[in-house]
C-alpha cells in the first residue's frame, strides 16, 4: 500500500474501538494496513465529530483526477461491503486510504494492474438515519 503518512487522518473513538477489535481477530495484510492507519490517526471523541472527516458509514464523493470522473461510495465494515451498491469495505485499499480524510484531501489509489489513480475528496455525508441514531445515542449518554 502507498505511504500516506504525510496526510493527517482522524478517526472517531467508536470507529477506532470497533476497527481495533475487528483487526485483533483478522490477520490479513489488509488488516495490517488498516492497523497502520489507525496507529497514526488522531482519535476524536464521537461528541466532537462534525462530519468533517471520513468515518465508517460516511458517504464520500470523490473525483478521479486522472479520468475526471466523480464517484460516490459509502465506507462500511467488511461484512457490509457490496460493490454493486457502492458500499466499499474499510479493508479495501481505497477504503483504508479514504478513512480519516477531510474534504479536499487527495490520495493515490493503487489499482490491481499496478497503475495508480489520484482521488480528491469532494464531499462527506452521513446518511440521515445514521446521524439521527448517533445524536440519540449521545443524548442518552450525555
Amino acid at each position: 500500500m502507498q505511504d500516506l503518512s504525510h496526510i493527517p487522518i482522524f478517526v472517531k473513538q467508536s470507529d477506532y474501538q470497533v476497527l481495533t477489535e475487528f483487526i485483533a481477530r483478522n490477520r490479513s495484510d489488509a488488516a495490517k494496513d488498516l492497523q497502520s492507519e489507525l496507529d497514526r490517526a488522531e482519535i476524536v471523541p464521537d461528541r466532537d465529530y462534525n462530519n468533517d472527516f471520513v468515518c465508517v458509514d460516511s458517504q464520500v464523493t470523490f473525483i478521479d483526477l486522472d479520468l475526471l470522473s466523480q464517484t460516490k461510495v459509502t465506507l462500511v465494515m467488511p461484512w457490509q461491503a457490496n460493490v454493486t451498491q457502492l458500499k466499499i469495505s474499510v479493508l479495501s485499499p481505497v477504503g483504508c486510504a479514504l478513512l480519516g480524510l477531510r474534504k479536499g484531501n487527495e490520495i493515490e489509489w493503487p489499482l490491481l494492474n499496478g497503475k495508480v489513480r489520484r482521488l480528491s475528496v469532494q464531499k462527506i455525508e452521513i446518511p440521515q438515519c445514521k446521524s439521527k441514531r448517533q445524536s440519540e445515542k449521545m443524548a442518552s449518554v450525555g
